[in-house]
């Protein structure tokens, strides 16, 4: 299932050198993703926003635009998969880059199929491919069971299916912004119709009648949710 899905990922290129950006379409696109390339940050976020994408390889260079900056508001505000693709490559732009919240970071001249391997790796890890427990600090979920533990408390809460699923995608990005769409994808459905915002309600009542103090979830307006951890 899962790995029908990453075959099926939406993959958004903003690279300002024609060349590499034809090879790394051609690429993918030979690998069965959806690919689209834009050139500039302006044309990304109109692209973005009309069609949205599950993961975007993102060059930091882009003429007087600085990448950093549109991945800071990545990171900040959707549930997209980051993977830098730059000729910057000094230790402390690599720090810089991961720092901001992006998946990978990736140095050119590109090796593309290192490319298409860093992209199944952060794919899988988008889409919750084959783990049975996700862990964010003192808090574990796991999937199977539908129960959420919190080691700091030693305290539990057992949830439904679909609240399982709408947590696991919120553990899985930590301290970014989900919008309601991802998590009511067909991942996280059941029967009833029940909205994200119902499902998300319960769950924060479950973990404030549990006591579980090391996970809050916020709402971000017009967007969905953002999880964070809390520690003592």
């Amino acid at each position: 299932m899962w790995c029908a899905r990453i075959m099926k990922a939406r993959i958004l290129i903003i690279e300002d050198h024609p060349p590499l950006a034809r090879a790394m379409r051609r690429v993918l696109l030979a690998d069965g993703y959806g690919v689209e390339w834009v050139s500039s940050g302006a044309e990304f976020w109109r692209r973005y926003r009309a069609q949205g994408a599950d993961l975007v390889l993102l060059d930091l260079n882009l003429g007087a635009e600085d990448g950093m900056d549109i991945a800071r508001d990545l990171v900040a505000n959707t549930p997209v998969a980051v993977i830098m693709v730059t000729a910057r490559g000094k230790t402390e732009d690599r720090i810089q880059g991961l720092d901001t919240g992006a998946d990978d970071y990736l140095v050119k001249p590109v090796v593309l199929d290192e490319l298409r391997a860093r992209i199944r790796a952060v794919l899988r890890r988008q889409f919750g491919a084959g783990e049975d427990r996700i862990q964010i600090g003192p808090a574990i979920l796991m999937l199977t069971a539908q129960t959420l533990l919190c080691e700091e408390s030693a305290r539990s809460l057992e949830l439904t299916a679909a609240e399982t699923k709408i947590l696991a995608h919120l553990m899985r990005r930590v301290g970014r912004a989900v919008d309601r769409d991802t998590l009511l994808d067909g991942h996280v459905w059941e029967p009833g119709n029940r909205t994200a915002d119902v499902h998300v309600g319960h769950i924060r009542a479950k973990l404030r009648s549990a006591g579980i103090g090391c996970l809050r979830i916020h709402p971000v307006r017009g967007i969905g949710y953002r999880l964070d951890v809390v520690r003592n």
